[in-house]
C-alpha cells in the first residue's frame, strides 16, 4: 500500500514538472509570437513608409513631366510672339509709308478736283436744272448740285456747318460752289437768299431749302390731298406716273415718305378707263409689282391699244398680176345724149369747145362712154388713153375756174393699175387719133 502511494506521488509530481514544462514552453512561445508580430508590425510600417515614398516619387516625376511639358509650350509660344512682334513692327513700319504716300496722293488728287472745280466755265452742265418759286423739281436740282459737288469733294460747303475762315483755299472753293448755287436758280430766288455780305454756300443752301421746304406740315397736307386726288384723265402713261412719282417725291423731301406699294396703289386707283382691267392683273401678282414694273406694263399696254383710225387714202395702186377691188365711188349718171361730133352737154359751147381741145373733159364730167376723134374713157385695162375729171361735179366756168372753188367736195378715190394677165388693153376706135405710148414708169406705179 505504501509503495502504491508512492507510486502515486511519482506520477503527480512528473505530471505537475510535465504542466510546468507545457506552461513554460507556452510562455515562450507566447514571446516568440509577440515579439514576431511586433517585427511584423514595424515591417509593415517600413513598406508602408517605402510605398508612400514611392508614390511621391512617382508624383514628383509626373509634376517635373508635366513641368517639363509647360516650359517647352511656354517657350513656343514665347517664340510666336516674337514672330508676331516682328511681323507687326514691319507691317506698322509699311502702313506708316504707305499713309504717307497715300496721304499725299490724296492730297494731290484734292488740288486736282478742286483746280477742275474752278475751271468750270458753264454751270448748266453740271446741273441742267434753273430753280424757281414756282418750280416742283427742287428734289433734282438738289441732287444735281450734291452730284456736282461730290464730284469735285465739296460737300462739306453745304452739308457741314463747319467752316474754315482763316484757310484762303477753303475760302476759295466755298466761292465756287456759291457761284454755281447762284447761277443754278431764278433771278426772283437769287433776290430772297442773297444778302450784302458775302453769304457762304451753306448760308444760299439752307436759305434755298427754307423756301421750298419751309411749313412743311401745311406744305404736306396740301401736296398729299394733291396727290391722292390725281387721276390720270387725257394724260399718257409716261406724263401720268411721271406727274405721281414728282409728287411722292415732293412728299418725301417734306419729311412725309411715300413707299412703294403706296405709290403703286395710288397710279392704280387714278387710272382711267382705259387702262381698268390693268388695275385687276397687277393687284393679283405675287409679289406684289414695283413702280418701276407697273409703269413698264402700262407703257406696254399702250403701246398695244389700237391708234384711232387714219382717213382713207384717195388713190389705190395695184401690183401688177394682181387684181384689187376698187373702191366705191359716186353712182353713176345716165350717158348724155350728145351728137357725135362732140358737141356741149351744157350751155357754154365756147367753154365746151375748148375743153375738146383739151381733150374732152367735159364729156367725163357727164359720164359719157365716148370722146370727141373716138378717144377712149380710161379704164382698169387701158388707163393710158382718154382724160378723167377729179371731182364728181360739172365745173362750171371752164377747168381753171373749178381748180380755184372752195366748195369743191373731196375727190373720189380712182384705182390705177396694169390689166391682169390674158387681159390686153382694150384697143383706140377706128379713126381715133393714135396717141404717144406712154413711160414705163407712172407716179401711181407700185
Amino acid at each position: 500500500m505504501a509503495a502504491g502511494f508512492s507510486a502515486s506521488g511519482a506520477s503527480a509530481a512528473t505530471a505537475a514538472q510535465l504542466r510546468d514544462e507545457a506552461l513554460a514552453a507556452a510562455q515562450c512561445l507566447e514571446r516568440e509570437a509577440s515579439a514576431a508580430r511586433e517585427t511584423n508590425a514595424a515591417r509593415a510600417d517600413q513598406l508602408q513608409q517605402e510605398a508612400a515614398l514611392l508614390k511621391d516619387a512617382a508624383a514628383a516625376q509626373e509634376r517635373v513631366r508635366a513641368a517639363a511639358d509647360a516650359l517647352s509650350q511656354a517657350r513656343a509660344q514665347a517664340d510666336a510672339l516674337e514672330a508676331q512682334a516682328a511681323a507687326l513692327r514691319e507691317r506698322l513700319r509699311s502702313d506708316s509709308d504707305d499713309d504717307g504716300r497715300s496721304t499725299s496722293s490724296e492730297a494731290a488728287t484734292l488740288a486736282h478736283l478742286h483746280s477742275q472745280a474752278c475751271a468750270v466755265q458753264n454751270v448748266k452742265y453740271l446741273i441742267p436744272i434753273v430753280l424757281d418759286l414756282q418750280s416742283p423739281h427742287y428734289s433734282k436740282w438738289r441732287g444735281y448740285l450734291l452730284l456736282a459737288l461730290g464730284r469735285y469733294e465739296l460737300k462739306d460747303h453745304v452739308l457741314s456747318d463747319v467752316s474754315h475762315p482763316s484757310d484762303p483755299h477753303w475760302q476759295r472753293m466755298d466761292c465756287v460752289v456759291v457761284s454755281w448755287i447762284f447761277n443754278s436758280i431764278s433771278s426772283e430766288l437769287l433776290d430772297i437768299i442773297h444778302a450784302h455780305d458775302a453769304v457762304s454756300a451753306r448760308a444760299a443752301w439752307l436759305g434755298i431749302a427754307e423756301q421750298f421746304l419751309g411749313n412743311r406740315e401745311s406744305r404736306a397736307l396740301l401736296l398729299d390731298a394733291e396727290f391722292r386726288n390725281l387721276s390720270q384723265g387725257d394724260l399718257t402713261v409716261d406724263d401720268y406716273c411721271r406727274k405721281m412719282k414728282g409728287m411722292a417725291d415732293a412728299l418725301t423731301d417734306l419729311g412725309e415718305p411715300v413707299n412703294d406699294r403706296t405709290l403703286v396703289l395710288n397710279v392704280l386707283r387714278g387710272l382711267n378707263e382705259r387702262f381698268q382691267f390693268m388695275t385687276h392683273i397687277i393687284t393679283r401678282q405675287r409679289p406684289f409689282l414695283s413702280f418701276a414694273d407697273v409703269r413698264a406694263d402700262l407703257r406696254l399696254a399702250e403701246l398695244k391699244m389700237a391708234p384711232p383710225s387714219a382717213a382713207p387714202t384717195a388713190l389705190l395702186t395695184a401690183a401688177p398680176g394682181k387684181t384689187t377691188p376698187a373702191p366705191s365711188a359716186a353712182p353713176p349718171r345716165p350717158p348724155a345724149t350728145t351728137p357725135p361730133t362732140g358737141g356741149s352737154s351744157g350751155t357754154n359751147s365756147g367753154a365746151n369747145r375748148g375743153r375738146h381741145r383739151r381733150g374732152g373733159r367735159n364729156q367725163g364730167t357727164h359720164g359719157s362712154t365716148s370722146v370727141p376723134g373716138g378717144q377712149q374713157w380710161p379704164s382698169f385695162y387701158n388707163p393710158w388713153t382718154g382724160s378723167i375729171q377729179m371731182w364728181p361735179n360739172p365745173a362750171p366756168g371752164g377747168l381753171r375756174h373749178s381748180l380755184t372753188r372752195p366748195d369743191t367736195p373731196p375727190p373720189h378715190a380712182m384705182l390705177a393699175g396694169t390689166p391682169p394677165p390674158g387681159n390686153p388693153a382694150a384697143p383706140p376706135s377706128p379713126g381715133a387719133p393714135l396717141l404717144p405710148t406712154p413711160p414705163t414708169w407712172a407716179p401711181w406705179t407700185p
